[in-house]
């Protein structure tokens, strides 16, 4: 915790502004929305859509994740309790860890009046469970459900999709939860040390200088920084951890001036458009938020489909090979040819194909026929 940063002051002063320019500008859009009713039909199934989408995701953290409780990453559990106490949260939310494949990040959600934190694998590895670092992660996160961002999403979402205010707004929000992070904290280092890890990896700690990143803010400016700034809804890292900078220093973050010519292609860019480009990124992000969700499922589905044909001719291939080793008194360890078992087995074994382009090995008696894709027998049993 810094001595600059108390409960009355974490909230980032542009977002404030932001809130009451989206609010006015949707309630206007909710009020023609009510007068022409078509649209809310359509928003209705939108948000329908979006909410089985989250539901699909919360039921998948709660079926893949590990939950930190009492029983469970304890430690983890307790640092939780501590921030939220720090940050004045009654209700604690469910604490989850997911597998992140080498991921760093972490993400905060909400359904049915519930809040959920996840945080992916590689940030507990790399931060640990009772870490400087870790209460500025879950304090950002924390942050979130302290200012309500998830709820005020669909209340501010014609405003959200004026140009340039959506994603200004959502940038306000990160800076405003970055120093929620930072109050929740016990270190002001750990908090920069957090951010630089996301910056850069694993080496942050001892092979980068915070103070040399944040000065990337002043010195890389231009027209495409400008520009990309723009149509991003986080805040640059080097913008981050220069404002952590300015905590540690007990002063205010001087923002680096944008070229103006960045803001005309802003305007019809994707994520930062007007009508026609805001529809476009609506668009764009509920196929993506129903593909994140129905390609995975998919391709589950598919693979055990797959996996299951396989075992099914692999069974096939068993029962013929134990047939004909019975009638001809092999014994363990003979070699059993395709032509000895393609009488039992009622077909040419060279039409036996694995789905997913695995080749059949039959092996000797008393070893399991073997898929070069799925593994023997044995392996494909154990595995169900």
């Amino acid at each position: 915790m810094h001595d600059s940063l108390n409960l009355s002051n974490l909230t980032e002063p542009r977002e404030k502004t932001y809130y009451r320019l989206a609010l006015c500008i949707s309630i206007i859009g909710w009020l023609i929305c009510v007068v022409t009713i078509s649209p809310i039909l359509i928003i209705g199934i939108l948000a329908l859509l979006a909410w089985l989408g989250n539901g699909l995701l919360v039921a998948q953290i709660k079926a893949d994740a590990v939950k930190a409780d009492a029983d469970q990453l304890p430690e983890l559990a307790n640092t939780l309790a501590r921030v939220c106490e720090k940050l004045g949260l009654r209700e604690i939310p469910e604490l989850y860890i997911l597998q992140s494949g080498g991921m760093l990040n972490a993400f905060a959600t909400r359904h049915s009046g519930r809040h959920f934190v996840v945080v992916y694998s590689e940030m507990l590895e790399t931060y640990g469970p009772d870490s400087a670092e870790m209460e500025f992660l879950l304090g950002h996160e924390l942050g979130h459900i302290k200012r309500s961002h998830l709820r005020k999403r669909f209340l501010l979402w014609p405003g959200l999709l004026f140009p340039l205010l959506g994603n200004a707004y959502s940038r306000a929000c990160e800076s405003s939860c970055d120093r929620h992070g930072a109050f929740a904290s016990s270190d002001i280092e750990g908090s920069i040390n957090a951010m630089m890890v996301i910056a850069g990896g694993r080496p942050a700690d001892v092979a980068m200088n915070p103070s040399a990143f944040a000065r990337q803010y002043t010195d890389h400016r231009g027209f495409f920084v400008s520009w990309y700034e723009l149509i991003s809804g986080y805040p640059t890292l080097s913008q981050r951890v220069a404002a952590l900078v300015a905590i540690r220093e007990g002063r205010s973050l001087s923002r680096a001036d944008r070229n103006l010519l960045a803001y005309p292609f802003a305007l019809f860019s994707l994520g930062g458009a007007a009508s026609g480009g805001a529809n476009m990124m609506i668009t764009i992000a509920m196929i993506g938020m129903l593909s994140a969700i129905a390609i995975p499922s998919f391709v589950k589905a598919r693979d055990n489909g797959q996996r299951a044909a396989c075992l099914n001719t692999m069974e096939m291939i068993n029962e013929a090979k134990e047939s004909c080793a019975s009638k001809f008194s092999y014994q363990q360890g003979n070699a059993i040819s395709e032509a000895d078992i393609e009488p039992f087995l009622g077909c040419d074994f060279a039409t036996l194909n694995c789905r997913k382009g695995g080749d059949y090995t039959i092996n000797p008696v008393g070893d399991a026929p073997e898929c070069s894709v799925h593994g023997t027998l044995n392996e494909q049993y154990r595995s169900r």
